[in-house]
């Protein structure tokens, strides 16, 4: 079996208009995604996502993916270990992070896909096979809305059996206080509750000390984690804030390579890694991350945010990896979470089970492509500079 195309595929999607994505460093009425389709000379195809790059950067990532087309033309794409050696070896000049990774990623999952279906298997059976039966699975939504609205979100959350959820804050101590508490209230004492400041990639991000300011005061709602309480890179701000807290520490889902988690263990910054399958360097180099965070004392927890895809990438490599302690399941609703899954994964009293159908089983189907078609104005992610 030889690569004969990499094909990009760029879309744009409408939120309902009920429910934009916002949060408290910017919002998005649609969001543009970046996928990547490979194509075989025996007629087996492999999806990819390529995490974070459509909101503003879908023609750059499409041009980096026909780059990469031209690197493993040829080749065999079960080889892919050796494919994305090859792919990351010839960025290392200019992209050894960064969105040229994070499209070297899509394009890995898309090989796993592949290599799944022609072994007529899950590709979470050529990683090693299972480590887990099941995982315990969390509801990833609480955007910036009315607090009624979030309330209702969360008596939501109840009702169909999540025993996770992830609500998002970073506006204001005030703000956010009175969000989580509300959270607490609905979720009762033994629901966890996740809170996501989003300082990763705020254009206004909080400083250690704002941070361990808000973690203090966050203390008594018993949080099962505190997300990016800083900037993606500001390693000793994790490390300082976590050391000034009870609460567990998260953080790395826009970090690439274990050569960026590194400095995360080293330091000992993190309770929770969360590296994401289309972003830091494909479902291969999570294991990796996961087996360096391990070897610290780290548990993992895959970042999954966006199309079926992103979501079954990262179920491939948390089910095979040991220290992972939950998964992330998007409720933001966009429209794009479920639609392309062949089957969706089956979920039941807060656990997600493990997939069946062969490779990653995601498909796009061609009447997808031509709703969700591509339109390059109408996704700009407006990125607020001060917090109210």
């Amino acid at each position: 079996m030889k690569i004969t195309e990499v094909e990009p595929i760029l879309l744009t999607v409408d939120m309902p208009e009920e429910h934009p994505l916002r949060w408290s460093g910017g919002e998005a009425a649609s969001v543009n995604c970046a996928l990547v389709r490979v194509h075989t000379d025996e007629g087996i195809t492999g999806l990819g996502d390529c995490y974070g790059s459509g909101f503003v950067a879908g023609e750059a990532t499409a041009e980096l993916f026909r780059l990469f087309g031209q690197f493993l033309q040829g080749k065999d794409p079960r080889d892919v270990a050796g494919c994305y050696e090859m792919m990351y070896r010839r960025i290392l000049y200019w992209g050894r992070s960064g969105l040229a990774v994070a499209a070297a990623s899509a394009v890995e999952n898309a090989l796993w896909d592949i290599a799944g279906k022609a072994a007529s298997m899950p590709a979470y059976r050529l990683l090693g096979g299972l480590c887990h039966e099941k995982l315990p699975i969390y509801a990833s939504g609480g955007l910036e809305q009315p607090l009624e609205d979030l309330k209702a979100e969360m008596r939501a959350h109840l009702k169909v059996g999540f025993r996770a959820v992830k609500m998002r804050i970073g506006v204001n101590r005030e703000h956010d206080l009175e969000r989580v508490a509300a959270c607490r209230e609905v979720l009762g004492p033994e629901v966890k509750l996740m809170a996501d400041a989003v300082m990763g990639h705020n254009p206004d991000p909080w400083t250690a000390a704002d941070a361990v300011r808000v973690a203090k005061a966050l203390e008594p709602y018993d949080l099962f984690w505190l997300e990016e309480p800083c900037f993606a890179a500001d390693y000793e701000g994790y490390a300082h804030v976590r050391q000034n807290t009870c609460i567990p520490i998260s953080g790395g889902e826009s970090s690439c390579m274990r050569y960026e988690f590194k400095h995360f263990f080293e330091r000992q910054a993190l309770d929770v890694a969360q590296p994401d399958a289309c972003q830091a360097g494909g479902i291969l180099e999570c294991i990796k991350i996961a087996a360096m965070a391990d070897a610290y004392g780290v548990k993992v927890a895959p970042h999954a945010w966006g199309t079926s895809i992103t979501v079954a990438a990262n179920l491939a490599w948390a089910f095979v990896t040991p220290n992972t302690v939950i998964a992330e399941y998007p409720t933001w609703h966009f429209p794009l979470t479920d639609a392309l899954f062949v089957e969706k994964p089956r979920i039941e009293d807060g656990m997600i089970y493990p997939p069946t159908t062969p490779g990653l089983g995601v498909e796009l189907p061609k009447e997808l492509e031509e709703k969700y078609r591509y339109r390059p104005e109408a996704s700009r992610l407006d990125m607020r500079r001060e917090r109210k």
